[in-house]
């Protein structure tokens, strides 16, 4: 999308030139001849960039500045403004920076001066534009991580910082589908010390069909095959300085692993077609849901290449095996989601929580998010029921009662004696302790009662 630039000036030939040069340069360019214009037209839709003349025939430039930094301020816009005058001096120079203003320049212009300016005022704003995305990415990523994180995600977190301290480590991050694997990638490159502030490059081996993985990866010269018509750069050479993400690296061919363990070896590549090494300074951080060593044993993973990439192991545990993590993310995703949509949900209902707690979530939090965005797209009150949870499977609450049935072998003929109340409650409160894989927390939410009042139960019928 090209950038948007509004010219803001009472002189039309000033007007003219400015349109066709900044034109001519790849910007879409509208213009105002008087300062109100000027702010209506930049209140309907907001430019990347604003040329503002100091001295407007009906209203001063340092007015409409005013009021474009405090409207900017107030919904958000980024919009960058340059002050543009005949009547130069140091106090206005001083008072337009002050108001917020990227730069100011004298007039009469010179055509260079100007473009070099304008061109410095839309990198500045990309690069915010960048900042805000990869800070809110990053804050996204440690949302989903670690709000209210079991000991298991601490324990993982905990190896993310200390890996951060080694950046020219590789990395490999094991897991099933939808437990964050991208997200712990993520983390690392955003706080490995040296590569902080680099690219982060991800490619999902998966998606990219054999023929074209290489030069995906390591780039192309041109005509190094018939539709090569250009030269193209790599992944690699994208995330120099940086760290790449390799997904689902188990389902890279043969043929390709053996040129990723040369790179890995040495960090030079040659592209597709190419005659000379090109050096490079990545950190390769690879992930997979599979078990690598299987597929070593089965010849579909070269051995060499394993132990080159799991030299520093992170295992992200499935969402069933931290159940006290579900209601912490839970939240988090009905906060995100209601506010997204203007949504009235701010809380579960008691039934909500039980239904979601007794879930196993085989696509893990992934599936747990598409849960609660479902639910908040069907939800119309405050509190959130349990009719607005759809669920892929069959939940472990509706199979308790059965479960617990089973459990019980209780004689009403008379052949036997049945259990008294309190064997039945010992061994009910057994069996939503295996549901819930040990959890008292998650078993307190099941029977809806307190947690002292589970711990208590517990102790008193020898469980723990």
């Amino acid at each position: 999308m090209k950038p948007t630039v509004l010219v803001i000036d009472d002189e039309k030939t000033f007007r003219i030139v400015a349109e066709e040069a900044l034109s001519a340069e790849g910007f879409t360019v509208t213009s105002a001849s008087s300062g109100h214009a000027g702010l209506a037209a930049w209140q309907r839709e907001p430019s990347d960039l604003v040329i503002l003349d100091r001295h407007l025939p009906d209203t001063d430039g340092i007015a409409i500045l005013e009021t474009m930094t405090r409207e900017s301020r107030e919904k958000n816009i980024d919009t960058l403004i340059v002050v543009a005058t005949a009547y130069a001096d140091v106090t206005s120079a001083v008072q337009a920076l002050k108001l917020g203003a990227f730069d100011y320049l004298s007039k009469p212009l010179q055509l260079p001066e100007f473009l070099v300016t304008v061109r410095k005022a839309i990198e500045a704003q990309r690069l915010r534009a960048q900042v805000r995305q990869l800070t809110g990415r990053a804050q996204a990523a440690m949302g989903d991580l670690v709000v209210g994180s079991s000991a298991a995600m601490k324990k993982v977190i905990d190896m993310v910082d200390k890996v951060a301290e080694a950046p020219d480590t590789t990395v490999l991050i094991q897991g099933e589908s939808g437990t964050g694997k991208e997200l712990i990638a993520d983390l690392i490159a955003r706080r490995t010390v040296g590569r902080k502030d680099g690219p982060f490059v991800e490619i999902n081996c998966a998606s990219v069909p054999e023929s074209l993985l290489e030069s995906e990866l390591f780039g192309h010269e041109r005509g190094a095959f018939t539709d090569a018509k250009t030269q193209k750069r790599g992944l690699f050479e994208e995330a120099d300085g940086g760290t790449l993400l390799l997904d689902e690296v188990g389902e890279m061919p043969v043929a390709t692993q053996a040129k990723l363990l040369k790179v890995l070896e040495e960090m030079t590549f040659r592209r597709l077609g190419g005659t000379r090494d090109l050096s490079i300074n990545v950190r390769v951080v690879a992930a997979t849901n599979k078990e690598l060593a299987d597929e070593v044993e089965r010849g579909a993973f070269r051995l060499d290449l394993y132990h080159r990439l799991d030299v520093f192991h992170i295992r992200v545990p499935p969402l069933r095996e931290r159940p006290e993590d579900i209601m912490p993310l839970a939240t988090h995703f009905l906060a995100r989601f209601a506010a997204r949509m203007r949504k009235p949900a701010a809380k579960f209902a008691p039934e909500t929580e039980r239904l979601l707690l007794a879930y196993d979530y085989p696509g893990n939090v992934r599936e747990l998010r598409n849960v609660i965005e479902r639910a908040v797209i069907l939800s119309t009150q405050e509190v959130l029921g349990d009719d607005c949870i759809v669920l892929s499977g069959p939940s472990r609450a509706a199979a308790a009662p059965a479960a617990a049935a089973s459990f019980f072998s209780i004689d009403v003929d008379g052949a036997g004696k049945p259990p008294d109340l309190e064997a039945l409650e010992r061994a009910y409160i057994a069996r939503l302790l295996t549901f819930a894989s040990g959890n008292r927390t998650a078993v307190a939410r099941l029977l809806g009662v307190s947690y002292p009042t589970i711990a208590k139960k517990i102790a008193d019928y020898g469980l723990a």
